[in-house]
């Protein structure tokens, strides 16, 4: 490989590693950090999820389905 036709790959890969560090830093900006109001929203929705498993899953459910269809 001659010296100009590695300078111009030189130039590509560093044109294209900056691009992907760019926007490697703008995803990590744009993601939501550490709120206290996020995190309270989390744990009431996960609170509500267990609530939904736990009748779901428990024995008298599919009965009460049953009696529901007749």
């Amino acid at each position: 490989m001659e010296s100009g036709q590695f300078f111009i790959l030189s130039i590509i890969i560093v044109v294209f590693g900056a691009r992907i560090f760019r926007d490697h830093l703008r995803l990590k900006q744009s993601q939501p950090r550490e709120n206290p109001h996020y995190q309270a929203r989390i744990d009431t929705l996960e609170q509500r999820v267990r609530t939904l498993e736990r009748i779901v899953t428990d024995k008298g459910y599919d009965l009460k389905r049953e009696f529901d269809k007749l």
